[in-house]
């Protein structure tokens, strides 16, 4: 899309969310992927690259979606997405947790109940943030580990203003760090689950450098991270899948899945590339059954450039 509309939107967005927040929560979720298509309906270039987009992601996943009513609900998909978190700014944790049905938490609390910490596996699946915003209202004793999230409500801003050697800001990551910063923060991390600490950590990035490993994901090959694997194994922490579908309802459909252990040998390159194979495969079938929600994944470069 065009950089100059792209802006022109991020504006309105911004001068809108406070009256979407009037409305009950669904409304309000409908009304912003309204947004998207409404776009979808009026841009033709954004059509056209939706459109072909999604028929190539269900060539490569050998999938037979109506190419147009799927690439319409994702463009409205990707406006809520893009908006993180922001709808529930400002609501109380009654309003705010009232638009999410959960399902599986007690996977997440006999996973936490180890006492070894707990991994939850996130992607940039669906609404990636709103995992972490409940848990955060759920008072867990949640920690994120990732780069530092952009264009997030206030409400789980306050939640990275604590101090300490394992407050937030020492646990954030950046793809400017050096070795030295990368191996600290990684042992950060590792102190962080040896407390019984929740960690919060996608494991769909794409990353350059140690620890990482080449992986196919959509009929591509990439390279991703294999931070949460060497943590897994290293620590011990069980590791819990999450996903939050954006539903047609607008509502947020929460999933815990049951934990799972990585063994010490996951963290050679072998189990790693093993392991992040194992959840990569998860995630595909996630986009299977919910394409409306795979956001970015099929305009990464390369995706199914071999089905156009």
């Amino acid at each position: 899309m065009e950089r100059r509309w792209q802006n022109a939107r991020k504006i309105f967005l911004r001068r809108m969310l406070p009256f979407f927040r009037l409305f009950p929560l669904e409304s309000a979720t409908r009304l912003v992927s309204g947004v998207g298509r409404f776009e979808y309906r009026f841009q033709s270039q954004l059509k056209t690259a939706f459109d072909r987009a999604v028929r190539r992601g269900a060539q490569v996943l050998g999938c037979e979606w109506n190419v147009e009513e799927t690439s319409r609900e994702l463009a409205g998909n990707h406006i809520l997405w893009r908006t993180r978190d922001l709808l529930l700014d400002g609501a109380s944790d009654h309003r705010a947790k009232s638009i999410f049905d959960v399902t599986g938490r007690e996977h997440l609390d006999a996973a936490l109940a180890e006492g070894k910490g707990c991994l939850v596996l996130a992607s940039h699946f669906g609404a990636h943030m709103l995992p972490a915003h409940w848990m955060y209202r759920e008072q867990y004793p949640l920690k994120l580990y990732m780069e530092r999230p952009r264009s997030i409500s206030k409400y789980m801003t306050k939640k990275f203003g604590d101090e300490g050697p394992l407050s937030q800001d020492k646990l954030f990551i950046s793809r400017k760090s050096d070795p030295a910063d990368s191996a600290s923060s990684i042992l950060r991390a590792a102190r962080a689950l040896k407390t019984g600490m929740l960690l919060f950590v996608a494991g769909d990035v794409r990353w350059e450098g140690k620890l990482t490993t080449e992986s196919s994901f959509l009929g591509k090959t990439f390279q991703f991270s294999t931070t949460w694997v060497v943590l897994a194994a290293t620590s011990g922490a069980p590791v819990v899948v999450s996903f939050c579908q954006m539903g047609t309802d607008g509502r947020y459909h929460l999933e815990f899945r049951p934990a799972f252990h990585v063994p010490r040998d996951g963290a050679s390159q072998e189990g790693m590339s093993r392991w992040v194979r194992h959840y990569l495969e998860i995630l595909e079938e996630q986009v299977r059954r919910y394409p409306t929600n795979s956001n970015d994944y099929f305009f990464w470069e390369g995706i199914g450039e071999h089905a156009a």
